[in-house]
């Protein structure tokens, strides 16, 4: 079954890649970004009641402090993984942003090793390291379809490589400490349904901030006779609008069949984080190429090839 999970995951983040690029070639401006991401923070609140009424979860949306701790770890670090990847993908080739996401499945993997005692052996190591190394020849792939990033480009590929890592990890920290499962540190157990409510609701409220912020700074530095209208600012959400509720359909999909995957079926972060990724880059590849007219050469097949190889490395030994 967690297998399975693995795969529904697959399926959904495939989809939620398309709209994702989709979306980013709507941008009018960076602060779209903010826009689009809370736009689908809030859908994802309304999803998320669903499965809150299913549970019959209503009585344990009063969790205690460090229940709450570790969504707003989840929240802050989904709001950080949503802008720097419509950012990122906006200027990068869709593989070299899947290749260095990757990257940032070594997080939840040292750092529960550190707190959980989860063994890293020496072939894995050696598996990030390939993949590192697949990131830096995608580079130069990069360049030769996007041209050279720039400081800020670069800076929005490791900031998504970085929110999705603790997005990750935040979903180790509920398993071990609030999920109930087997071996969990944790006495205390709320349902998945919560965590995921408050993930989405934290997340929600940073971005809203960062959404008023960035448009108060815009509005306060434009010309008198230039002031842009608060209205006619979510104009620019027509053209977007059914990718996004798509993706947000997709993003708790995504997290809700990793967490099960993980919290249900006892399958261990190093292998649940980079099995996903190794797919993803095998599939993102195909669709860039199909949709989005990112052609493949042999340096994207290089690159590719050794990150895989580094994620079979990861995986098997």
């Amino acid at each position: 079954m967690a297998y399975l999970c693995v795969l529904l995951a697959l399926a959904v983040m495939t989809v939620k890649g398309y709209c994702g690029k989709k979306t980013g070639n709507c941008m009018k401006g960076k602060g779209d970004a903010f826009l689009f991401s809370l736009v689908r923070m809030l859908l994802c609140i309304l999803i998320g009641l669903i499965p809150l009424a299913l549970d019959r979860a209503w009585g344990d949306l009063t969790p205690d402090g460090g229940m709450m701790a570790i969504c707003l770890l989840a929240g802050a670090s989904n709001a950080a993984f949503l802008v720097g990847w419509i950012l990122a993908v906006e200027k990068n080739a869709m593989v070299t942003v899947d290749v260095t996401l990757t990257i940032g499945s070594i997080l939840p993997a040292i750092l529960c090793a550190i707190l959980f005692d989860e063994v890293i052996r020496l072939p894995k190591l050696l598996g990030f390291a390939l993949i590192i190394l697949a990131s830096a020849i995608l580079a130069g792939y990069n360049k030769s379809v996007k041209g050279k990033p720039g400081a800020i480009d670069i800076f929005f590929l490791a900031l998504a490589a970085v929110g999705e890592g603790m997005v990750s990890f935040s979903q180790q920290l509920y398993k071990q400490y609030y999920s109930g499962a087997e071996g969990a540190i944790g006495d205390r157990v709320y349902p998945m349904s919560v965590y995921h409510f408050y993930t989405y609701v934290f997340a929600g409220a940073l971005l809203l901030l960062f959404f008023l912020v960035y448009e108060g700074i815009g509005y306060v530095r434009a010309p008198k006779d230039r002031k842009p209208r608060p209205i006619g600012r979510l104009a620019v959400l027509r053209e977007p609008i059914v990718y996004i509720a798509v993706m947000a359909v997709c993003l708790f999909l995504a997290n809700y069949f990793q967490t099960l995957a993980t919290s249900t079926y006892g399958m261990p972060s190093v292998i649940l984080y980079p099995l996903i990724k190794g797919a993803c880059l095998i599939v993102v590849s195909f669709t860039a190429m199909i949709f989005f007219g990112e052609r493949i050469t042999k340096r994207s097949i290089l690159g590719s090839a050794i990150a895989i190889v580094g994620i079979v490395v990861m995986n098997i030994f």
